[in-house]
């Protein structure tokens, strides 16, 4: 399948079938949080259901029929958004809330183009494929996005506790002051200057999530996951165990200007080279 050398098209939404189809024809098996719509499906079903999504496509212009030869041309920007998300090497899974509302959306890389693939709130089985730039200006839109403040205040030490401990804390955030937090921190920590300043942040954050960076290699999808708190005052990064025997977290105070080089670093960092 071949590509047209002109398209005005900024905002590409395809349903899962589509996706997957479009995915499929040019090589890619590993979508990344799609569920595959044709497991369990025979060979003459998804036939079947082939010609209802290449005309779909065809209605959408995102494929098109030459007059000359009769075969599917897959527009550029549609050519694009499908390669970088179904066969790039690097990807980062975020999600994230504001004011109660979650935000979640997979950020697939290339050296030169970051595509986002988040579902369509209000279309259902859909999913928006929409280009936020180079690496750095991607960087740029999803610290913004998740409200990073910009104030740099003094450095200090990292903060080790109980994971189970500080989740229980951030369950009780909404019915308790700095001060109990605080209180409650210090007792796992030990630093009552860090704890202050890590329950400031949290009793007034203005965002907080999680995101997993993720690389492809020969035995699949490699992961490191963290998770953060964002306020006017300050930013936190937090790392945690991932085994059911373990039971930390650290929580590192993080400016908005190094979670940006952290991130720059991870995404940029060639597919071949080992996980750090």
């Amino acid at each position: 399948m071949l590509t047209v050398h002109d398209s005005k098209q900024k905002v590409v939404t395809l349903q899962t079938k589509e996706l997957f189809f479009l995915a499929g024809i040019l090589g890619s098996d590993r979508l990344l949080g799609v569920e595959d719509p044709f497991r369990g499906y025979m060979a003459e079903d998804i036939a079947m259901e082939w010609e209802r999504v290449k005309t779909s496509l065809l209605d959408k212009g995102y494929l098109i029929r030459d007059q000359d030869t009769d075969e599917l041309i897959m527009t550029p920007t549609v050519f694009s958004r499908v390669a970088i998300a179904g066969l790039s090497d690097r990807a980062c899974w975020i999600r994230y809330t504001i004011n109660g509302k979650s935000y979640e959306s997979y950020i697939h890389c290339t050296d030169e183009r970051v595509v986002e693939v988040s579902r369509v709130d209000d279309v259902p089985d859909s999913f928006r494929l929409s280009d936020l730039g180079s690496v750095r200006e991607a960087i740029d839109v999803l610290i913004e996005r998740m409200k990073w403040s910009g104030h740099s205040p003094a450095e200090k030490p990292a903060l080790m506790c109980s994971k189970k401990k500080f989740y229980d804390v951030m369950n009780e955030l909404e019915n308790s002051g700095v001060q109990t937090v605080a209180a409650e921190l210090e007792q796992e920590t030990s630093d009552p200057e860090g704890s202050l300043a890590l329950a400031r942040c949290l009793v007034g954050k203005e965002s907080d999530g999680e995101l997993r960076l993720l690389v492809w290699n020969e035995d699949g999808w490699k992961s490191q996951s963290a998770a953060f708190a964002a306020s006017a005052v300050s930013n936190w990064l937090f790392r945690m165990s991932t085994a059911a025997s373990d039971d930390w977290l650290v929580a590192a105070l993080t400016t908005r200007e190094q979670f940006h080089e952290m991130l720059l670093d991870w995404l940029k960092q060639p597919a071949g080279e080992e996980e750090r």
